[in-house]
């Protein structure tokens, strides 16, 4: 099965959508970054988190012999919703090509420039938070709803110990070929006993 499945995939005839679990860095990077050096953040940086430079391939890239449709909002239409509650976004996906294939949505968190200038540690670029995979046929469509919260919003410093920043932060879906579908804005407000988290569309 293996040597036939192969030929299929090459040869266009079964579709493929595996995703990348790592980021594929540039040759050059092996001079720009010693080996012996954990430190995640230091520049160039390591991971898809703190990497600075062009990948060759970024984490999550896949491709597929068929093409897709996503929209994502907040379900329900919601303007905003209580921050010790889940905030539900719920993405729409269709299948647009000739091809059965699957559909992969990873969310990521994003803390904005405001919320970068209260950190006393080093803020990634970008956080994976969820993902979904969907199977369609042509023509089909599904939908995937991702249970966010609170939590998805906070930050770890050198000591492991997580924050959640007031500030502007955003979250967003990438599909097949590492494509944004979505983008959503939040607003975390300085944090009280009836603090909400501000959504904006």
């Amino acid at each position: 099965m293996g040597p036939r499945a192969l030929a299929l995939s090459l040869f266009g005839q079964a579709n493929r959508w595996g995703r990348l679990p790592h980021t594929l860095y540039p040759h050059s990077y092996i001079n720009e970054q010693p080996m012996d050096n954990f430190d995640m953040a230091k520049s160039p940086g390591r991971t898809y988190k703190y990497y600075q430079g062009q990948p060759l391939f970024p984490f999550g890239f896949g491709l597929s012999y068929t093409s897709f449709d996503s929209q994502c909002e907040w379900q329900h239409g919601e303007s905003q919703a209580k921050a010790t509650a889940v905030s539900p976004v719920e993405c729409a996906v269709r299948n647009t090509g000739a091809m059965s294939g699957d559909e992969v949505l990873l969310a990521y968190h994003v803390a904005g420039d405001d919320v970068r200038a209260q950190a006393a540690h080093p803020v990634p670029f970008s956080q994976l938070r969820a993902f979904d995979r969907v199977s369609l046929a042509p023509a089909a469509s599904a939908k995937l709803v991702f249970n966010l919260s609170q939590d998805d919003l906070r930050l770890v410093d050198a000591e492991g110990h997580e924050h959640l920043y007031a500030g502007s932060h955003v979250l967003f879906f990438t599909g097949v070929g590492g494509r944004v579908v979505a983008t959503l804005k939040v607003t975390v407000p300085v944090q009280s006993e009836e603090s909400h988290l501000k959504i904006v569309i």
